[in-house]
């Protein structure tokens, strides 16, 4: 583990780059959030270290915080941060527990908004928090803590216990776990649950008869106040993060289950679709009546989860109801083995969410866009950057893991070492991140301030209704010059994100750097639009260059520092800044604030002939590039397939007969794009049928 180890020590030492302490431990939080955000162990996260002495001169510590509208719960980041290889002690962890955990005490009880000075992001955040338990928005506080050192063997557990009067659970990162996360699609990996703890036999079911002793299916009507309590305890966690990102975009309350909880408790099971859930291993028990479930590893919500969030949103607010007790959900429970349980997950979320209103783009992970920018960018190399002898690739990571997986696959030291030169870890960029580049340049900074899953979810819908276009001719959009254009707002973040961090005002006042892009990048592109109307930013030049220009950058910086003031104009009309620069509001004032542009920046627009012609040609260029792909596709398929499709009683088209015979059963023909796309289409109709597999084309 030496390698990952190295690779995250460097990743906290490139992250803080004015290299004294305090940015240090900001660099180290970041990089920590980042990685459970892709682990999707929180969603969020807002990295804001916050330091105070409280009461008696306790020293109180926080290194952010996230809210989960889903399980109505505050994440708060607790840190021990050493800098070298340590142990992490059970003291350790309760000093760092203690000092996060105080904070929110001291917070609810008056204490920090009365003894601290009202300037201060101490008091700003200590004043939200505690209008947050006040107005009931949070039930429950996750406290996460995060080291880079080595959790000791001898913590086992840490109990759960009491915030602020508000039921408080505890997890440690260390540097292993949080290592260990980037292995791809690993599941939930800390849900376990054991059904005798409500239910001395076990949960009563059915079991479905199979051949296939991987993917056993099985019945049940669980209790809703079972299904309450397992969610309160694993929150969002519980949830297929497909689910997670709808429900977390979309509001996690449906009026209609709390109409019906509260006045026809009894028909709800009548009422209500269900839930279809997935687990790795299924421990079965019998009780009189017939054979039951004793408990569940991997648990996972693919369908029902506004459902469970519902009933447990129902359950906060009314907790002294019975009639909770006359309500059961019926569901669905597939296994799936480790080896094959990130593609059949998705496949089964897929199909039961296929059924009612969930869209495709709200199954965004699994979209083919992500297959394509997958497949440019490990086929495109950008130019040279100045004084460097050769190219190198940008990573679009679509699976979690992808880069540290596909590193390894090289084998040894040193071909490991070539694929680092290749794609280089800076030049690696997640869908998330992706989505967030795009939607900061389309002048949505509110929405990106909402965090990474609003803006995936938005953005999902943006990508899917192009892509379904004109019978799919849309996606011919996303092809080579949208990845270079997409690639050029990248660095144009960064870029920015790694200068704001040098600047002088932001040393003297540091806090909010994500927010602060977000509006320069959308205010940059706004005074383009408005100055130079009709033209266009240059992202191809970016491309080339792999930089932007000094100009863009000048200009960049001084809206940086404009936004900064804006967005901490103690005028402002809602005292958290964070909660500020996610309203509509904020953006649209600032729109309205003076800002300066370089004359220099016109050298790096083109007009909009010239980027409309550019379209154009990326266009015809995409729907060659698809022509090709789809004809290799088909001459990849083996012929037993074929020979599976032509035996199959499932209707035909005389044309899709005769293609079969053609180019399928008789091998060695290239059929042309518009054969190969009828050949596809049939295909995928098969695949749905469960005639043939869906990796079988």
């Amino acid at each position: 583990m030496s390698i990952e180890v190295d690779d995250l020590r460097n990743e906290i030492k490139v992250e803080a780059v004015a290299g004294d302490g305090a940015f240090e431990i900001a660099a180290f939080a970041a990089v920590f959030a980042r990685r459970l955000e892709d682990a999707e162990a929180a969603a969020d996260l807002n990295v804001e270290p916050l330091r105070c002495n409280g009461p008696r001169r306790k020293r109180l510590e926080l290194l952010g915080y996230a809210e989960s509208p889903i399980e109505q719960s505050l994440v708060i980041l607790a840190g021990r941060y050493f800098g070298r290889d340590a142990t992490l002690t059970m003291t350790d962890a309760k000093d760092a527990i203690g000092r996060a955990t105080g904070f929110i005490e001291a917070a609810v009880d008056g204490w920090l908004t009365t003894n601290l000075e009202m300037s201060s992001r101490e008091w700003e955040y200590a004043d939200y928090f505690s209008k947050q338990v006040a107005g009931n928005k949070i039930a429950r506080i996750r406290v996460i803590l995060i080291t880079d050192g080595l959790m000791s063997g001898r913590i086992r557990t840490i109990e759960s216990g009491t915030v602020a009067g508000l039921k408080t659970s505890y997890e440690i990162w260390d540097q292993r776990r949080i290592i260990d996360a980037t292995l791809p699609e690993r599941g939930s990996e800390d849900i376990r649950v054991d059904f005798t703890k409500w239910l001395s036999d076990g949960l009563p079911c059915l079991v479905a008869p199979s051949n296939d002793e991987t993917t056993r299916t099985y019945l049940a009507v669980i209790p809703a106040r079972v299904l309450a309590d397992v969610f309160d305890e694993y929150g969002s966690l519980l949830l297929e993060s497909n689910v997670r990102t709808f429900l977390s975009a979309r509001g996690q309350v449906n009026r209609g289950i709390q109409s019906t909880l509260a006045q026809e408790p009894a028909r709800f099971l009548a009422y209500n679709n269900g839930l279809t859930t997935t687990a790795s291993e299924v421990e079965l028990g019998r009780s009189p009546d017939g054979p039951t479930i004793r408990s569940l590893d991997r648990w996972q919500i693919v369908n029902g989860g506004q459902t469970t969030a519902s009933i447990a949103h129902f359950l906060r607010n009314n907790k002294s109801e019975d009639i909770i007790d006359e309500v059961s959900i019926q569901m669905k429970l597939v296994t799936v083995s480790e080896s094959d349980s990130a593609t059949v997950v998705q496949a089964v979320a897929k199909y039961a969410n296929s059924q009612n209103r969930v869209s495709a783009a709200d199954l965004f992970s699994t979209h083919e866009f992500h297959i394509r920018m997958e497949q440019i960018s490990r086929r495109l190399k950008a130019p040279a950057k100045e004084g460097q002898q050769y190219q190198t690739g940008w990573f679009y990571e679509r699976a979690r893991g992808q880069w540290e997986n596909d590193r390894t696959a090289r084998g040894s030291a040193g071909e490991q070492a070539k694929f680092e030169v290749e794609y280089p870890k800076t030049q690696r960029i997640t869908k998330t991140d992706w989505a967030k580049y795009d939607y900061c340049w389309n002048q949505h900074p509110d929405l990106v301030s909402k965090g990474a899953q609003s803006v995936f979810a938005d953005y999902a819908t943006k990508v899917d209704t192009q892509w379904t276009k004109d019978y799919g001719k849309g996606a011919d959009a996303y092809g080579d010059g949208y990845f270079r254009t997409g690639t050029g707002k990248a660095i144009l973040y960064e870029t920015l994100r790694s200068q704001v961090l040098k600047q002088d005002w932001y040393k003297a006042a540091p806090g909010y750097l994500a927010n602060i892009v977000a509006y320069a990048i959308s205010r940059f592109a706004h005074e383009i639009g408005v100055r130079f109307r009709g033209a266009n930013f240059d992202f191809g030049r970016v491309w080339q260059r792999q930089a932007i220009s000094d100009s863009t950058l000048t200009a960049l910086i001084e809206i940086a520092h404009a936004a900064q003031q804006h967005l901490t104009d103690p005028s402002r009309p809602q005292a958290n800044v964070t909660q500020w620069a996610k309203q509509q509001a904020c953006w649209e004032e600032f729109k309205k604030v003076s800002v300066r542009l370089e004359g220099g920046i016109g050298n790096d627009l083109v007009t909009g002939d010239e980027a409309r012609g550019q379209a154009t040609d990326d266009r015809k260029q995409r729907a060659m590039d698809t022509g090709f792909e789809v004809v290799k596709r088909v001459l990849a398929i083996k012929p037993q397939v074929w020979e599976t499709v032509h035996r199959a009683q499932v209707p035909m088209s005389p044309t899709e007969k005769d293609l079969v015979q053609m180019f399928g059963l008789r091998q060695g023909k290239v059929p042309s794009d518009r054969q190969g796309a009828v050949l596809l289409r049939l295909l995928g109709r098969m695949a749905e049928s469960g005639i043939i597999g869906s990796d079988s084309y």
